[in-house]
């Protein structure tokens, strides 16, 4: 069983994903993949140096992302030039990865988490699609503190992208995170023992076609 987990900015996607990954889940983080297709080396990393320069380079010649994300955030060409270079690049290595867990537990359920599943349309490659839902106060808040940045800003990046109350539409499963921590694991613990049945079920209805 291979799903989607997806939402807001500071909506609280990692945060779940390390409890499902708790219960037995397998979870791959496409922005790690994200960090390593754009490291030094990789040839991610050549196209973008190549289009935006070395001006977007720390002293160790590893790209600055803050710096290339200031230059993409209000530049929709340039944006699309940036997703173009890297989101093949990582959903090529997702791709490895799954194969790579299929390959050692036929019966594993995977999720990748990612913040443009819904945005991009690559949602349909999933079995399923789950979106974390926090109110939009809540994000700023957390924003603000995970990035030591203004009000302000925050803002204009929550601003910029789907609302929340859109993605829940594209939802098989909903996790809610605007309560305490407790309260978020007891719905992911719903959610997965959900997925498990699903997966059953979903296994069954396979088989079923298959004859």
């Amino acid at each position: 069983m291979y799903l989607g987990l997806t939402g807001g900015i500071a909506s609280g996607k990692n945060t779940v994903a390390k409890i499902f990954s708790s219960l037995g889940a397998y979870t791959i983080d496409a922005d790690e993949i994200s960090r390593e297709v754009m490291s030094c080396g990789h040839k991610t990393y050549d196209k973008i140096v190549e289009n935006f320069g070395r001006g977007i380079l720390k002293e160790n010649n590893e790209i600055d992302r803050k710096a290339l994300r200031k230059i993409v955030f209000d530049n929709a060409e340039k944006r699309k030039l940036l997703e173009s270079i890297v989101h093949p690049a990582i959903l090529e290595e997702e791709k490895k990865r799954v194969g790579k867990i299929k390959g050692r537990d036929d019966k594993a359920i995977i999720i990748t988490h990612a913040a443009l599943i819904i945005e991009k349309g690559t949602f349909e490659r999933f079995d399923g699609v789950i979106v974390v839902y926090a109110e939009r106060e809540q994000q700023i808040t957390r924003l603000i503190k995970r990035d030591s940045i203004s009000r302000e800003y925050a803002e204009k990046i929550i601003s910029s992208q789907m609302p929340l109350d859109e993605k829940v539409k594209y939802a098989d499963f909903i996790i809610d995170n605007t309560g305490t921590p407790k309260d978020t694991k007891k719905d992911v613990l719903r959610v997965f023992n959900a997925i498990n049945i699903y997966k059953y079920c979903f296994r069954q209805l396979r088989k079923k076609n298959s004859k």
